[in-house]
C-alpha cells in the first residue's frame, strides 16, 4: 500500500475527487467553451461527460487490478524499475505544474475582483504556506475537511443560480446546433482535460477502506461534474448570452454579483469568492500530496514529509514566473493544457493498463504451457 497508511471512505472518495476536478473547472471553463462552441456550449458538456465517464472506466479497471497496491508500486513491477520510475516522475511533475497554474489562477482572481492594489506575489505565498500545512498533516486530514466545504460549496452554486433563474432569458440558448462537431469536440476537449486530471485516483485506490467500491466513486463523481457544469453553463448563457460570457474571465463569479434576493440579499460574491477559496486550496492540497507521495515513492523515502517545504519553494517559483498575467493563462488552457493533460495522465493510465492486461495474458499463456508440458 505504500507510504500512506490512512484510510478514507468511498464518500470521502467521491468528494475528494469531485472537488479536485469541479473547483478550478466551474469558474474558468464555461468561458473557454462559449469561445469555442458559443450557444451550443452546453452541449459541449454532454460530450465530454460521455468520454470523461470512459476515462473514469479505464482508472477504475487498472486500479481494481492491482487494489492493494498505488501506481508507484505498480507501475515498477509492470514496466521495470528505471521505465516505471520515470513515467510517475512524470505523473508527479504534471501535478506539480498544474498547482503552479492553480496558484497563479487564485492569485488572479483575487487580484482582479477583490483585490487590484495588492501583489499577486502576496496571495500565492499565503496559499502555498496554507496548503503546504495541510499536506503535512495528510490524507485522512485534507478529505475530513473536504467533507464540509465541497457540499456546501454545491449547495452554495446551486443556490445561486436558483436565485438568478428569474433574470435568465433561454432564447439565448438558440439557434441550437449552429457550431460544426469540430468546434464542439474541440471545446469539450478543454472540459475533458480536467476530467483527465482525476487519474491522481490510482494513489488513492489503495487507500480506499472498500478499494472494490471505486467504481461507484467514479460513476457518482461523474454525476456530480456533469450537473453541476450542465447548470453552470446553461445558467451563464441565459443570463449574459454567448458573446458576454465568452468575453468574461470568471463568468461564475460575475453571475454573483448580478445575483440579489429582494432588498436584503446582495453582493453575495463575497461568499462565492469565500467558498471558492477553501475549494481551490483544496484541489491543491490534494494534487499537492498526491505529487509529494509519488515523489518519495518513486525514491523509496520512508515518509513524504521531508519533501513538503523543498515543494512549496519550488511551487512559489513556477507560480511566479510561469504566466505574467490572466491572459496567458487563459491562452494556456485554451491552446495547451487540453493536449498536455490528456497525454500525460490516459497516456499514463492506458501505457499501464495495456502493459498489464499483456502481461497477464502472458502469465496464463505460460501456465499454459507448463502444464502441457507436465502431461506430456
Amino acid at each position: 500500500m505504500g507510504i500512506e497508511q490512512g484510510r478514507i471512505s468511498k464518500w470521502q472518495a467521491v468528494f475528494l475527487v469531485a472537488n479536485s476536478i469541479l473547483a478550478s473547472m466551474i469558474l474558468v471553463a464555461p468561458s473557454l467553451l462559449v469561445q469555442v462552441a458559443g450557444e451550443d456550449a452546453w452541449i459541449t458538456v454532454l460530450i465530454a461527460g460521455v468520454f470523461g465517464l470512459l476515462i473514469g472506466g479505464l482508472v477504475v479497471s487498472l486500479g481494481l487490478r492491482f487494489p492493494q497496491q498505488n501506481l508507484v508500486e505498480y507501475s515498477i513491477d509492470l514496466l521495470g524499475s528505471w521505465f516505471g520510475r520515470a513515467v510517475c516522475i512524470i505523473f508527479a511533475l504534471f501535478f506539480l505544474y498544474l498547482n503552479a497554474y492553480l496558484v497563479r489562477t487564485f492569485s488572479g482572481l483575487l487580484v482582479t475582483e477583490t483585490m487590484p492594489e495588492t501583489p499577486f506575489v502576496v496571495f500565492n505565498i499565503l496559499l502555498i504556506i496554507l496548503v503546504a500545512y495541510g499536506v503535512y498533516q495528510g490524507l485522512e486530514v485534507i478529505t475530513r475537511v473536504n467533507d464540509i466545504v465541497f457540499p456546501l460549496s454545491i449547495l452554495v452554486l446551486l443556490g445561486i443560480f436558483s436565485m438568478g433563474i428569474p433574470e435568465m432569458d433561454f432564447e439565448q440558448l438558440k439557434p441550437f446546433l449552429s457550431h460544426s462537431f469540430p468546434n464542439m469536440l474541440r471545446a469539450s476537449l478543454i472540459l475533458l482535460a480536467f476530467y483527465a486530471e482525476g487519474a491522481f485516483l490510482l494513489m488513492v485506490i489503495p487507500t480506499m477502506s472498500r478499494p472494490e467500491e471505486v467504481k461507484m466513486v467514479v460513476g457518482s463523481v461523474s454525476v456530480i461534474l456533469f450537473i453541476v457544469m450542465l447548470v453552470d453553463v446553461v445558467g451563464l448563457l441565459a443570463l449574459f448570452g454567448s458573446n458576454e460570457t465568452a468575453r468574461m474571465a470568471f463568468p461564475t463569479f460575475e453571475f454573483a454579483k448580478t445575483v440579489h434576493l429582494g432588498g436584503f440579499l446582495e453582493r453575495i460574491e463575497s461568499l462565492v469568492v469565500g467558498i471558492w477559496v477553501g475549494s481551490v486550496g483544496l484541489k491543491i492540497m490534494t494534487f499537492y500530496y498526491i505529487s509529494v507521495v509519488t515523489f518519495a515513492e518513486v525514491f523509496n523515502l520512508q515518509h513524504y514529509r521531508p519533501l513538503v517545504l523543498p515543494y512549496a519553494f519550488i511551487l512559489a517559483v513556477l507560480s511566479i514566473i510561469g504566466w505574467a498575467d490572466t491572459n496567458q493563462i487563459r491562452i494556456y488552457l485554451s491552446r495547451y493544457y487540453p493536449l498536455f493533460a490528456i497525454t500525460v495522465m490516459v497516456g499514463t493510465t492506458l501505457l499501464l493498463h495495456i502493459t498489464g492486461a499483456g502481461r497477464k495474458k502472458g502469465s496464463k499463456g505460460g501456465e499454459e504451457k507448463d502444464e502441457g508440458d507436465i502431461s506430456h
